[in-house]
């Protein structure tokens, strides 16, 4: 039996644990920047998180659509319709060249609107440059798609791995700049490192992609439009693309919640968003793992299996859930001097407050982590539509009106906001069991 027709817990450790370190390592570099930028500047670390969540509405958005190439790959590779698995990543190349057209227009004339005045000087040149270059991601996303909808992930790890050493590397030279070389860039060399990583990582896949074995035996080569492909990519994947542009929103709006407020504010929010994101890497590498099987039980009409690849898929998140308790709920103060050096002493009002977010957040990411996965599984079987609505909903009805309501009308501290955001994930997770539990996600079969 094929590995992708298995949904057993070790099958599915050994597909998502490659994509964990692939997510892990991107996720670092997301990571070290803010970590380097802190060190630079308080005001550069907020800013660029600020302009960072600002871009990743639109950078996420056009990675959801591309990403969706997997399902198809993994259909067509369960279905044993090996030539045909290279032509929906092509029609998401195609996709995500044309988000250029919209990403340019933004990153020339949306920054002042969307990065608080207070940030403007930090925050600008970085959204601009980020923005210009966004499609990159949606690149990495398509490409990508090729190995991970066919259970090859290895590439994509190393790849992925390699590019971000070299984005660290970039980092602190453009940032801090070596005296009598290279003058320090602050924020504006945080990004040309970012986007230097990137496009080595797109020449690196591309490659592989097009060398003589794949074109050979999968068609690599066939660059060809396809209309009627090109569409049903963007009409599975599009829903997935409007609700991660809203959920995005909701976070970032958050971000202009806690700017108004003051600096301690917002950065006790960036601490706390810096490392839910970074802990992402299970979630979203679990994610990737069920979407690969799950899209290729549904290919192979061994769709009965997927009961059980739920199930193994919940004790690999509980496991990791289980582990981060460590740092985020017993010693707390690891992560809290990485962020505020200054601030070391468990009286101090920052600290306290800062520890309390950071045991709210594991109880979100336990929350959040089997959204995830339940998500892969109605992504796998096109019930995108869905995820749109419950993700875009639930963030903004759960999460961002009652934050609103509670920090401008009750002046709360940071840490009751998380805690509601820990009531939306737990109230999203219902949502999505439930619809789980319906049948009513088994919705696309690719043609055969």
């Amino acid at each position: 039996m094929s590995m992708l027709l298995s949904p057993t817990l070790s099958r599915l450790w050994r597909i998502s644990l490659p994509l964990m370190l692939t997510t892990l390592s991107a996720n670092m570099m997301f990571l070290l920047d803010r970590l380097i930028l802190v060190r630079y500047s308080a005001e550069a670390m907020n800013a660029v998180a600020v302009a960072g969540m600002s871009c990743a509405i639109f950078q996420f958005s056009g990675v959801a659509i591309a990403s969706i190439a997997e399902v198809f790959v993994g259909q067509y590779n369960g279905s044993g319709q090996y030539e045909k698995t290279s032509q929906p990543v092509w029609q998401m190349i195609w996709f995500s060249l044309g988000l250029f057209l919209i990403c340019w227009p933004i990153a020339f004339w949306a920054g002042p609107y969307v990065i608080p005045a207070s940030l403007h000087k930090e925050g600008l040149p970085f959204f601009k440059l980020i923005m210009l270059f966004s499609p990159l991601i949606s690149l990495i996303a398509a490409l990508s798609a090729f190995f991970i909808g066919r259970g090859f992930v290895k590439l994509v790890t190393w790849c992925t791995l390699i590019c971000n050493l070299i984005n660290a590397a970039l980092n602190v030279i453009l940032v801090f700049g070596v005296e009598g070389w290279i003058p320090s860039l602050g924020t504006l060399g945080s990004a040309i490192a970012t986007i230097s990583a990137e496009s080595i990582q797109i020449l690196i896949l591309g490659c592989v992609f097009l060398n003589k074995y794949h074109r050979k035996h999968f068609k690599t080569g066939y660059y060809q439009f396809n209309s009627k492909l090109w569409w049903d990519c963007l009409k599975i994947g599009t829903p997935s693309a409007i609700s991660h542009m809203i959920e995005i929103a909701a976070w970032a709006t958050l971000f202009q919640i806690a700017a108004s407020v003051d600096l301690d504010y917002i950065t006790i929010q960036t601490v706390g968003n810096s490392v839910l994101v970074f802990f992402a890497f299970v979630t979203e590498g679990i994610q990737k793992g069920v979407i690969a099987i799950a899209s290729n039980l549904i290919g192979a009409k061994k769709d009965y299996l997927i009961r059980t690849l739920f199930k193994s898929g919940y004790m690999m998140h509980l496991i990791f859930v289980l582990a981060f308790a460590i740092p985020l709920i017993f010693y707390p103060g690891l992560i809290i001097s990485q962020f505020l050096p200054g601030v070391q002493d468990p009286s101090l009002p920052l600290y306290r407050e800062c520890a309390t977010v950071l045991k709210l957040v594991w109880i979100y990411f336990l929350f959040d982590g089997i959204v995830w996965i339940l998500s892969g599984i109605l992504t796998a079987g096109g019930d995108t539509r869905f995820i749109m609505f419950m993700n875009a909903s639930a963030a903004w009805i759960f999460a961002i009106l009652p934050i609103y309501i509670a920090v401008h009308y009750f002046h709360v501290h940071s840490s009751t906001a998380w805690g509601l955001c820990t009531i939306y994930g737990a109230a999203n997770l219902a949502a999505f069991f439930m619809r789980y539990r319906s049948n009513k996600w088994k919705k696309l079969v690719v043609d055969t």
